[in-house]
C-alpha cells in the first residue's frame, strides 16, 4: 500500500490582494517523483512556500504523513520537514563537503566533532548512492552539479520528508542534468520523495512517476506514467507558432566567424546572414562564458576572426569595433540588466550615447524615442517605476534596447530560463522582432526545446568545435536530450 508524503486539498491562499493559490489539490505519495509544471508562475512561489512552512490559509487542508498540519481554522507552528533546492545554493563554501551535510542541521549536538567518524559516515552514503565527491573538498571548490548532489546528499541525512527541486534545468549542463536525475531516481528508490518542477514536460516526462500542469494557481491536469505522451500535453500547451508574415532572408552582408579560439573554443567556424538566428547548443555550458567575457572585453581573442560587411574584427580592435556591432542580452536578464531605480525610458535608452557618440541624450530626443517605441510598446514606454511592470514587460526594454542600439549581431544566453510557457513564447516572438530588423541573432544554450522555433540553424558543440550543423528540416530527426 502507498504511504502518503503530502496531501493538499482545495487549498485557497490570498496576499498581494490577489488570490495565489485556488482550490488547489495535490497528492504525493513515498519513494516517488512528482513532476510539476507551470503553464504561467501564478501561485507557484506561494505554493513552495507553503509547502515548507505552515503559513496562513484562507480555505482547504494540507496533510503530511497523514497528519494535518494546517487548515483554514488550524495551523501546526512549525517548519515542516521539507528541503528546498533551487538555483541559489544553500552550502557554505567555506566548509568542506562533510561539514555542510552533518555539522550544519538541526539536531547535531555535538561539542567535539570527530571529522574522520562523519567523513567515513559520508563515504558509505556516497557509495551506496553511487556519487564520486571528495568529502574533504571545500563546497567553493565544487562544481554546479557537485553543489546540488551534495545538497541532496544533505536532505536525505536530515531525514527530509520531502525534497524539491525547483528549475534546476537552467544551473545544469545537459550532461549534468541527465546526472543528477538519475540521482533523484535512485533517491526515489530508497524511499526518499521528490516534487520536481520543471519548465517543459520533455524535461519532466522521462524520469518522473507522474507529472502534472498547474495553472492559475491550480492543477488542471495530472499525468500517470502510462499518459506521458507528446500528444496528449496539445490541450494543455499554447502555439509559439509565427502568425506574422516570414522573415525576408538578408542575401547580402553575411557575416562569418574564422577560426575562433579561446580557452574553451577550438577553431569555432561559421556564416550566417542578417536577420538570421543560429543556436550554438553546447552540452558541457563551458563556450557561454568564454564567448560572453570576449565579447565583454574581460578576455582575448586567442586566435581568429570575425568578418562583417567585409570589415575584419579580430583580437586587435574587438573591444573597440564590438561595442558597435555586438550586442549581448545575459543569462537572467531580468536581474542583470535592467536599473529598477531609472524610469522605463532611460532603461530603453540605456547605452545608446555610448554607441553614438553623435547623440546626446537629451530630453526632447527621448520623447521622440517614446514616440517612436509607442505603436509596438504602447503606454508602459511612459512609466516611471518600472518595479510596477510584469515579466513581459521587463523583457520588452531589455530586447527593445538592442532593437534600439541595432547591433550586426546579438548574443542571447539562455533566453527561456526562468520563464513560464507565456513568457517563453512572449520571447519568441521578441526575437523575431530583432529578426526582423536585420539583426543577427545568436543563441548560447544548454537546452534546445524553445530555441528551436525561432532557430535557422543549430550547430552542436563538443569541446569547443562545430562536430553537427541541422537546418529546420532537420530539426524533427534531432536526437538530443532536452
Amino acid at each position: 500500500m502507498k504511504k502518503e508524503i503530502l496531501r493538499m486539498e482545495n487549498v485557497i491562499t490570498e496576499g498581494n490582494d490577489m488570490t495565489n493559490l485556488d482550490n488547489f489539490n495535490l497528492h504525493i505519495f513515498q519513494g516517488e517523483i512528482f513532476g510539476l509544471i507551470g503553464i504561467n508562475e501564478h501561485g507557484k512561489d506561494r505554493l513552495v512556500q507553503l509547502i515548507c512552512k505552515n503559513i496562513p490559509i484562507k480555505f482547504g487542508r494540507i496533510y503530511f504523513f497523514g497528519h494535518q498540519v494546517n487548515s483554514y481554522h488550524h495551523r501546526e507552528e512549525i517548519q515542516n520537514k521539507v528541503y528546498l533546492l533551487g538555483q541559489s545554493s544553500r552550502l557554505v563554501d567555506n566548509l568542506t563537503v562533510t561539514d555542510n551535510i552533518f555539522v550544519l542541521r538541526k539536531g547535531f549536538k555535538k561539542y567535539c566533532i570527530n571529522k574522520r567518524v562523519l567523513a567515513n559516515q559520508l563515504v558509505f552514503l556516497l557509495q551506496d548512492m553511487e556519487v564520486n565527491i571528495d568529502p574533504r573538498a571545500f563546497c567553493m571548490e565544487l562544481t554546479e552539479y557537485e553543489r546540488c548532489v551534495v545538497e541532496v546528499l544533505k536532505a536525505i541525512i536530515q531525514g527530509t520528508r520531502l525534497i524539491i527541486v525547483d528549475d534546476i534545468s537552467n544551473v545544469l549542463s545537459t550532461k549534468d542534468l541527465e546526472n543528477f536525475k538519475n540521482l533523484l531516481v535512485k533517491a526515489a528508490h530508497k524511499g526518499h520523495t521528490i516534487l520536481y518542477f520543471g519548465s517543459h514536460h520533455e524535461e519532466v516526462f522521462p524520469f518522473c512517476n507522474r507529472a502534472a500542469f498547474m495553472k492559475d494557481g491550480k492543477v488542471i491536469k495530472v499525468f500517470d506514467k502510462k499518459d506521458m505522451k507528446d500528444e496528449n500535453v496539445i490541450p494543455y500547451t499554447i502555439s509559439f507558432e509565427d502568425k506574422d508574415k516570414k522573415i525576408p532572408e538578408e542575401s547580402s552582408g553575411a557575416i562569418y566567424f574564422h577560426g575562433i579560439t579561446t580557452q574553451d573554443l577550438h577553431d569555432l567556424t561559421f556564416s550566417m546572414r542578417p536577420g538570421e538566428c543560429v543556436v550554438l547548443y553546447d552540452k558541457s555550458k563551458k563556450s557561454q562564458q568564454d564567448i560572453i567575457s570576449c565579447l565583454s572585453g574581460e578576455k582575448e581573442l586567442e586566435a581568429g576572426s570575425i568578418e562583417i560587411n567585409a570589415e575584419v574584427i579580430d583580437k586587435k580592435n574587438l573591444r573597440k569595433k564590438g561595442k558597435v556591432n555586438f550586442g549581448i542580452i545575459g543569462g537572467q536578464a531580468i536581474e542583470t540588466m535592467l536599473f529598477y531605480d531609472m524610469s522605463y525610458i532611460d532603461n530603453l535608452s540605456f547605452l545608446l550615447d555610448f554607441k553614438t557618440p553623435r547623440i546626446t541624450l537629451t530630453e526632447n530626443v527621448k520623447k521622440s524615442i517614446q514616440r517612436e517605441y509607442y505603436k509596438e510598446l504602447g503606454e508602459e514606454v511612459y512609466v516611471t517605476d518600472i518595479r510596477t511592470l510584469d515579466k513581459k514587460s521587463l523583457y520588452n526594454i531589455i530586447y527593445y534596447r538592442i532593437h534600439l542600439l541595432n547591433p550586426k549581431v546579438v548574443f542571447i544566453v539562455q533566453p527561456f530560463s526562468n520563464a513560464d510557457m507565456y513568457v517563453r513564447r512572449h520571447i519568441i516572438h521578441l526575437i523575431r522582432t530583432l529578426k526582423r530588423k536585420g539583426i543577427a541573432v545568436i543563441i548560447l544554450a544548454v537546452t534546445i526545446s524553445d530555441s528551436l522555433f525561432v532557430a535557422d540553424k543549430l550547430l552542436l558543440l563538443e569541446d569547443g568545435t562545430v562536430t553537427q550543423e541541422y537546418l529546420p528540416d532537420a530539426f524533427g530527426s534531432i536526437e538530443i536530450s532536452i
